[in-house]
């Protein structure tokens, strides 16, 4: 993978929206225990880091509370998803990815592991963990969210929003674990993000700025920002929304072509993907047997 220069314009507008749209942890006291003992832990997204995250807490309430909460594997099959998949035949849903790495790392789980992967979105995934939760009697159950940090402050307000709108039977008993991560922690080839020289990425820290920072989705699919957007964060946002668009319908020329390159780059690097992900189930492995 080639080098990328993080001293340039465009990571430092990225950097300093990555480092705004983090949702904070919350399942944690400062002793780093778990305040709540958990009967479901999520992973999610297109990212399998959260299967790594999901495993931390898991490996918590086995020690802290002798418990062994139940692994939910969410998410569809995305437009760019689909080339993160094992090989380049597979038609893996990321749940379905997210469940193999869950089962690569710890191969002695004795606690159940479901895969949901019908929804393509945030919303269709927290509807369809409503479902699964209503339909075994823990609507009301505690639950903890292992998010990557650039997915993490776009589910917590998808969360505050689905909550508000549904009776208080059926709201989700949310907490979030969500370790810091820097630019070159994320860059890597297994998630896609290091490939097209971080092309990915950037676009992706243009879209969260877009749907969230905006407020433009709010009350729509998403709560509005529980805090304020400073003007540096405002800048950054815009700055990428300018130069790194997802929106091809409404996006100047530029945009197509990221979007051919990224999925060029995803293609071709099927490889690289395969190779790197390898490693790094090899080492989180490791890491689990030892207790983290």
């Amino acid at each position: 993978m080639k080098k990328i220069n993080l001293n340039t314009e465009p990571w430092q507008k990225a950097k300093i929206v990555a480092d705004f749209f983090k949702q904070d942890t919350t399942c944690l006291d400062d002793d780093h225990k778990l305040i709540v003992d958990p009967k479901y832990v999520v992973a999610l997204g297109d990212d399998v880091v959260s299967v790594y995250y999901a495993m931390q807490i898991v490996l918590k309430a086995r020690r802290q509370f002798q418990s062994f909460p139940h692994i939910l594997c969410c998410g569809g099959i995305g437009t760019f998803s689909r080339y993160l998949n094992i090989g380049p035949e597979d038609r893996q849903s990321e749940g379905e990815k997210l469940h193999y790495v869950a089962r690569c790392i710890s191969l002695d789980l004795s606690q159940d592991i479901s895969i949901l992967d019908k929804g393509n979105n945030i919303s269709a995934t927290l509807r369809e963990i409503i479902d699964f939760l209503a339909s075994r009697g823990d609507s009301d159950a505690p639950i903890i969210f292992c998010p990557t940090q650039r997915m993490s402050k776009r589910l917590e307000r998808s969360v505050a929003f689905t909550n508000k709108r549904l009776p208080e039977t059926k709201r989700l008993n949310a907490y979030y674990y969500v370790p810091g991560e820097t630019l070159e922690q994320i860059l890597q080839p297994y998630n896609g993000k290091g490939l097209a020289n971080g092309l990915p990425l950037l676009s992706e820290l243009a879209a969260l700025y877009d749907r969230i920072g905006t407020n433009k989705y709010a009350g729509k699919y998403v709560d509005g920002m529980d805090k304020t957007v400073p003007p540096e964060v405002e800048c950054a946002g815009v700055y990428l929304i300018t130069h790194y668009p997802t929106r091809i319908s409404r996006a100047p020329l530029t945009a197509p072509m990221q979007s051919l390159r990224m999925m060029f780059s995803l293609f071709f690097g099927q490889k690289e993907i395969e190779e790197d992900l390898s490693m790094k189930i090899s080492g989180w492995r490791s890491l689990h047997l030892v207790g983290i």
